[in-house]
């Protein structure tokens, strides 16, 4: 019996009509969609449609979410070379407005019992005051619902429920969405999911679950990293410490100190930019920090230097491929990812190899306690008349300092510091 049934099987995959699954990756799609959703939805995708016999599997928990990120993400559902299955899940769980089209696009749609989908009229959001007001317009209205429609018809759903959930907020519960045709199945966990799916046929393909290997995708730290700097209570600490940072700065005439203020002021403006994007924005203001902060002999107290560092670093981990145990995301082509990342490597290794020997030159050159006390290349004014290799008293950052002047300068003067000499500053005239 076993053998006859396996056969059966062999002649099944055999047919183009047929569908073998062994292989399950799952995504799980919960909180809000946005377009960082998107993106990593796309590499998941693209992940699975690598691997022979693979399916995507996506756990929604939402409450909807942004239309042109939900548009996106039909988009590339319905033109995926693997079929895509949409779980509501667990129970308890929902699917609402955006999370309803995201289940109505994919090939094989399930809810588990105690599931809700529905709630689709367009709301718009204010981005300053927060407030959700319902849109009414008709122009607006029906050509989201004609879109609503078109999905569900080119799956083959109910046509009736995609309008109505748009113009009336229509809801549907697993018995009810199976019912009208809505949804596929009614599956209490993944395991009877692969059950109901094995062996049913569906817009006339006939799948077959066989002992399929499960995978959880997992994005990358580029995205983990890119989650924290788009979250709005971060987005509000970098911009009120760096408006603080600047105030201080300018207020002590330290305009490096200000400068940091201001590039943590700029990143939360540039969380607009894709994850990519906005790796590349970071590494270019890190580098030039650095850059600058080693060109003014670290006379900012290292403060553009660490700044710099931070950003070049989490503009590396922005730009970095995705990983995962399969592949390299950053592109289909295996080759061509490593290469990239090879350029990286390099680049980054080639700087820091400068920044280093620099670095290493200034310290051999001037010990750490000095360059962050001694106010050297600072402007002050004489107290005294203090002639040519004369010891007298400057007042430099408010304090008064022991100083000996190279050359013969004038009570009241503006004079700049040099250079030091034991306990005792070099200074001569400022120009």
């Amino acid at each position: 019996m076993i053998s006859l049934t396996m056969a059966l099987i062999h002649i099944s995959i055999a047919d183009s009509n047929t569908y073998v699954i062994h292989e399950v990756y799952v995504f799980n799609l919960n909180g809000e969609i946005t377009d960082l959703t998107y993106e990593e939805l796309q590499n998941a995708l693209q992940l699975a449609e690598s691997t022979p016999n693979s399916a995507l599997l996506i756990i929604l928990e939402t409450p909807g979410g942004e239309l042109d990120a939900a548009l996106n993400i039909v988009s590339s559902i319905e033109n995926s070379k693997i079929p895509v299955i949409g779980f509501v899940y667990p129970t308890g769980s929902y699917a609402w407005s955006a999370g309803t089209l995201v289940l109505m696009s994919t090939t094989i749609a399930a809810m588990a019992p105690g599931t809700v989908i529905g709630s689709c009229e367009p709301v718009e959001i204010n981005p300053i005051t927060g407030q959700e007001v319902f849109i009414n317009e008709s122009k607006i209205l029906n050509a989201i619902s004609q879109y609503f429609v078109e999905v569900a018809e080119f799956r083959g759903r109910n046509a009736t429920f995609a309008h109505d959930c748009v113009f009336y907020n229509t809801n549907l519960g697993p018995e009810d969405a199976l019912k009208y045709g809505v949804i596929n199945f009614v599956a209490t966990d993944l395991d009877s999911l692969f059950n109901e799916i094995n062996g049913s046929t569906i817009s006339g393909v006939t799948y077959y679950v066989i002992n399929p290997k499960v995978t959880y995708y997992q994005p990358g730290i580029g995205y983990q990293v890119y989650e924290v700097l788009i979250n709005p209570t971060i987005q509000d600490l970098l911009a009120g410490i760096g408006l603080f940072l600047a105030i201080i700065g300018f207020a002590v005439r330290h305009y490096y100190l200000a400068g940091v203020g201001i590039i943590l002021m700029i990143i939360p403006m540039l969380t607009g930019l894709s994850v990519n994007w906005l790796g590349l924005a970071l590494l270019i203001i890190g580098l030039a920090a650095i850059v600058i902060d080693v060109h003014a002999g670290f006379t900012t107290h290292a403060s553009l230097f660490i700044t710099g560092m931070i950003l070049t670093v989490l503009g590396l981990i922005l730009l970095q491929p995705t990983y995962s145990p399969q592949s390299w995301l950053i592109a289909t082509n295996q080759v061509e990812a490593r290469i990239v990342l090879y350029v990286l490597i390099t680049f980054v290794g080639g700087f820091g190899g400068l920044i280093a020997a620099k670095v290493i030159g200034i310290i051999r050159t001037r010990p750490l306690s000095e360059r962050l006390y001694w106010p050297i290349n600072d402007v002050g004014t004489a107290v005294d008349d203090i002639n040519k290799d004369e010891i007298g008293y400057v007042r430099v950052r408010g304090e008064y300092w022991r100083a000996k002047a190279l050359e013969s300068v004038r009570k009241g003067s503006r004079v700049i510091v040099v250079d030091v000499d034991g306990d005792t500053l070099l200074v001569k005239p400022s120009t």
